[in-house]
């Protein structure tokens, strides 16, 4: 075997490694790939249970305030305040929309980002309910 072989071979090995290599980044960036796309599915459907939420504690306030208005017989007097409480309601809702898709949006944009604070957040949230568990007198 001469030296042009000897080359050959190393090259030839060099290349077989490089392609196992590329395969098993590429196996491995399509199942992070996978992964987050599940992470960002089950982001948006809980951002979209928020969105709800926020919608309906901002009528619930509103229908509470007008059966006082309504109990108390002061809703004739104050019909411009039930307007303005209805604007809000409508404001609110608009915002809470207007604040999920820019939510939505930065998720979309920073994807590693918003998994890193959700990560963080999640792990703010275990520790702060451990601790209350541990101030908590067991019954």
């Amino acid at each position: 075997m001469n030296t042009s072989d000897y080359i050959d071979d190393a090259a030839d090995a060099a290349k077989n490694a490089a392609n196992k290599a590329a395969d098993k980044a590429a196996k491995t960036a399509a199942r992070e790939s996978e992964a987050l796309k599940r992470d960002f599915s089950r982001l948006r459907s809980n951002l979209d249970a928020v969105k709800d939420k926020l919608g309906t504690n901002a009528h619930e306030v509103l229908d509470r305030v007008t059966d006082f208005l309504e109990s108390t017989h002061l809703g004739a007097r104050l019909d411009d305040v039930e307007d303005e409480l209805s604007r809000l309601g409508s404001k609110i809702k608009d915002t809470s929309r207007d604040a999920a898709a820019r939510v939505e949006s930065e998720i979309t944009a920073k994807p590693l980002a918003s998994i890193a604070i959700a990560f963080g957040v999640g792990l703010l949230a275990a520790s702060l309910l451990r601790r209350r568990a541990k101030t908590i007198p067991a019954k």
